[in-house]
């Protein structure tokens, strides 16, 4: 059983990690760090709750640690984690700088523990359909991919992901998901650019993004926009053969905010209607259109990994040290909309 100590009781705590921890018989969620315990011991009355991490690993000897705290208290109470011998699962984006980000894993490899970071879109349904799409050659050579994630948000919440403040903003929202499911792809661009945004009237924070990642074969823009009422383009795949081309996010995200149960049948998975349509070309020529069948979104299979890692450091869902240069890049299109150049990765 892998003790497990929850920093933040928030929407990320108990939408995307409790409902998995309280599923696997792996984990026991023992200690919460959380201002309300009311509320944390009406869902988890055995948990003891605490309102400094510092002061809970000082009684409690956990195994694990996850953070869903604020962007910018990360590598902080991430370091205070590891420093007390506990395995580590971070919140994306990480850390909000690069050097604080390989520190961390630098100590992780000290203490021999685990720093895994949250990338479960990893594990999103059609991001592993189009990695499979691209592994069996069905599409010839990658020339291009387009990757978004718009939602229709225009107007501002009072919250601290929108609030003004380090690490607020849609793009380390939603640019280390996007950016980390493209170098897992394709590895490190060459150059990169952006445009980096803020458009809603009192935003505080940006709240639109548009990222080119530069290779020297191939090209890939990511994007988000708060102002996307209709269908979403999810994926454009393009290469020498053909191309694929999907609406609509992954479901797993929406089941979650439903509480629908890990065992209902219809868990990650697609509706019809909304799989992705490859389009190549027959033997005369002619162009011919198929749908494609999404697989099955896995988070669960994330949080399988993570306790197979903590028990064996084996099956890392996502290491660390392969989400360096995720930051690399975010912190390079930063400066490259702020310039507004197309910059080299250094």
């Amino acid at each position: 059983m892998i003790s497990t100590l929850l920093v933040g009781f928030g929407f990320s705590a108990t939408t995307f990690h409790l409902p998995f921890l309280n599923y696997l018989p792996q984990f026991s969620v023992d200690v919460v760090i959380s201002s309300k315990p009311d509320v944390v011991n009406a869902v988890l009355p055995h948990a003891e709750v605490y309102s400094s991490l510092e002061e809970a690993l000082k009684i409690h000897d956990v195994d694990l640690v996850i953070i869903t705290t604020p962007n910018h208290l990360h590598g902080m109470q991430a370091k205070i984690a590891l420093e007390h011998s506990c395995h580590v699962l971070v919140e994306k984006p990480f850390t909000l700088n690069s050097e604080e980000a390989e520190a961390l894993v630098a100590l992780a490899t000290t203490q021999k523990k685990q720093l895994c970071v949250y990338h479960n879109r990893r594990f999103d349904g059609d991001f592993l359909t189009i990695k499979q799409l691209i592994n069996n050659g069905r599409l010839g050579d990658i020339k291009r991919l387009e990757s978004r994630f718009d939602r229709f948000r225009p107007v501002p919440r009072d919250r601290w992901r929108e609030n003004a403040g380090p690490g607020s903003g849609i793009f380390w929202d939603l640019g280390p998901h996007l950016i980390d499911q493209a170098l897992q792809l394709f590895g490190l661009p060459d150059a990169v650019s952006a445009n980096i945004l803020t458009l809603r009237e009192k935003g505080q924070s940006d709240d639109t993004f548009d990222i080119t990642l530069h290779y020297n074969d191939k090209v890939v823009k990511l994007g988000s926009s708060a102002f996307q009422a209709g269908s979403t383009l999810r994926y454009d795949l393009q290469g020498t053969r053909g191309s694929f081309r999907k609406f609509y996010l992954d479901p797993q995200e929406d089941q979650l905010r439903a509480s629908l149960s890990l065992d209902d049948a219809s868990w990650g998975l697609t509706h019809e209607r909304e799989h992705g349509v490859l389009t190549v070309a027959n033997e005369t020529g002619e162009l011919v259109e198929e749908t494609i069948e999404t697989q099955k979104g896995e988070y669960l299979t994330f949080f399988n990994r993570l306790a197979h890692a903590i028990e064996d450091g084996k099956f890392s869902p996502a290491d660390a040290s392969t989400v360096v240069p995720v930051i690399r890049v975010i912190e390079r299109a930063v400066q490259a909309s702020e310039q507004k150049k197309t910059l080299t990765l250094i």
